[in-house]
Order: C-alpha cells, then sequence, then structure tokens
C-alpha cells in the first residue's frame, strides 16, 4: 500500500509548484527581486498564511525533515554494522553492535551537517536541483538493477558485474563530457571533450540512461556465462507459480 501511495503523494508535491507559479503570477503579489526556485515555497507560507497557520506548517515541515533523516541514519548504521562490522568482527557482542551503530549515526550527522553549511558557504542555490542532479549521478542503475533481478531468469552474477561496469563508465562519460569544473583558470572548463559526441542532454537524464545501460548490458552480458544457480523462485515468475 506504501509503494501505490508514492505517486499519488509525489505528485502533489509537485503540483505545489504549479499552483504557486499560478498564485503569483494571477494575484498582485510579487516575489522578492533574485528569489530561487526552492525559497518561493518558505517565502509563501510566511508572506500570505496566518501565523498560526505558518507555525503548523512549520512544524509538519521539520517533522518530515527529521523521519527522512532518521531513516537515512538508520539505514547507514543498518548497513555499516551487518555489512562491515560484523565481518570484520564476527564475535562482537550485541552491545558492541549498539555503540558502533550510534557512532555511525553521529560521524554520518556530523558529516550531513558539514556538508551542507559547505554548500551555503561557497554559495550554493537551488539544492534541491543539485540533489536531484546527485541522485542521477550517485543512484544510476540502481532500479536496472532490479528489474534485471526481478524480472529475469538469465541473468548471472558476472554478467551484472559488467553491466555495473558499463554503467560507471557511462555515467563518468556523460558527467565529464557535459560538466564545466573550476580549474583554478578564468573560466571553467571540461575534463574531457570529445566534440559532437559529448553527452548534451540534461543531467537529469543520467538517472534514466544508466538504467537502461546496466540492464541491456547486464542481461545480454549474462549470455557469456554459466548461471550460478537457478533463481527463478527469486523472480516474478516464481512469485506467479506459487500463486
Amino acid at each position: 500500500m506504501g509503494a501505490l501511495m508514492c505517486v499519488p503523494v509525489w505528485a502533489l508535491f509537485i503540483f505545489i509548484g504549479t499552483l504557486l507559479w499560478v498564485f503569483y503570477r494571477t494575484t498582485a503579489a510579487e516575489l522578492p527581486t533574485g528569489v530561487t526556485g526552492d525559497a518561493v515555497f518558505p517565502y509563501f507560507i510566511m508572506s500570505q498564511l496566518p501565523a498560526g497557520l505558518t507555525g503548523l506548517i512549520l512544524a509538519a515541515l521539520i517533522s518530515a525533515a527529521m523521519s527522512s533523516l532518521d531513516s537515512d541514519l538508520n539505514c547507514l548504521a543498518a548497513v555499516g554494522v551487518e555489512d562491515y562490522y560484523r565481518r570484520l568482527k564476527p564475535d562482537a557482542t550485541d552491545k558492541q553492535r549498539l555503540n558502533t551503530g550510534k557512532i555511525i549515526v553521529t560521524v554520518s550527522g556530523l558529516c550531513a551537517i558539514g556538508i551542507a553549511c559547505l554548500y551555503v558557504h561557497f554559495g550554493g542555490k537551488a539544492i534541491l536541483g543539485t540533489v536531484f542532479a546527485l541522485y542521477a549521478i550517485f543512484s544510476g542503475g540502481i532500479a536496472g538493477l532490479f528489474i534485471l533481478g526481478f524480472l529475469t531468469v538469465r541473468t548471472n552474477r558476472k554478467g551484472l558485474y559488467l553491466g555495473i561496469v558499463a554503467c560507471v563508465l557511462f555515467t563518468a562519460y556523460a558527467l565529464l563530457t557535459s560538466t564545466k569544473f573550476d580549474l583554478g583558470g578564468p573560466e571553467k572548463k571540461q575534463l574531457l571533450d570529445l566534440g559532437r559526441f559529448n553527452f548534451t542532454h540534461h543531467k537529469y537524464m543520467l538517472g534514466v540512461y544508466s538504467h537502461i545501460v546496466l540492464f541491456v548490458v547486464g542481461y545480454l552480458a549474462s549470455f557469456l556465462f554459466r548461471s550460478d544457480k537457478d533463481t527463478r523462485d527469486l523472480t516474478l515468475y516464481g512469485w506467479l507459480a506459487r500463486r
């Protein structure tokens, strides 16, 4: 049920921007000069809503942000303890694992605060757009990986590894040929210029193309290797057979 609600909930959140655009286009209200896209909604809340309702909305926004942050920190702690600490120290007690998880949460939280402060210090703007771009770069291929595992029975580990390598190489190519970096000179420069073969689409599309690259390469490369074991029971087809 939660997964089904993701699409309508995200649609409603995105629709807020459309409503704000209509409001400031059709009323006498004006935005401050130089306001960024991320600041429009907070400015609307502070300038157009009554004090009591403003407090409720701010409390709801802060609680939602805290809910997302604690989930991420818990996830980091779980991965760090289960996937790394337990392997490095298999005889650790439950108390030691708990303390390690607390340390990971603390360090991760401090790192997040530090990165946010650095972003503000260097004059970052439109943080949401930056986050989406980073998601497209660093989470590329994850959907393709899950689709391979859930919808195919021929994919194997070695083919998947080749798909991951192809996804990383594609992401690096697209990023280096489409992004200008500050190298200390008077102008920003691209680290890799392939002329007409440069990646010219929007960076958000990296998060789309990388999934396709991983899926296609991983699936086709799997035909080059023998499967380690039958994984049909773990796929959609196994689930349908059990029903």
